[in-house]
C-alpha cells in the first residue's frame, strides 16, 4: 500500500480509532490505483490473518505477473 500510494493504509490521532480501522480494514484506496492493485492491498489487508495470501499468493496475484 505504502509502496503505491505514498502513505500508510492506516492513519488516525488516537490509537482507539487506529484499531478501530485496522480492525474494519477501512482505508483510503486511490482511483487511480488498477483493479488488480486494489484487490491485492484488499487481500493483503484482511481483518483475518488466515485470509491473507502466503507469498507465493502475492508473487503469484495478477498485479505482480
Amino acid at each position: 500500500y505504502t509502496a503505491l500510494t505514498g502513505h500508510a493504509p492506516f492513519e488516525a490521532r488516537h490509537r482507539p480509532e487506529l484499531y478501530r480501522s485496522i480492525r474494519g480494514a477501512r482505508y483510503p484506496l486511490p482511483p487511480q490505483l488498477s483493479p488488480h492493485a486494489r484487490a491485492l492491498i484488499a487481500h493483503m489487508l484482511d481483518p483475518e490473518p488466515a485470509a491473507r495470501p502466503s507469498l507465493a499468493g502475492v508473487l503469484g496475484h495478477p498485479f505482480l505477473t
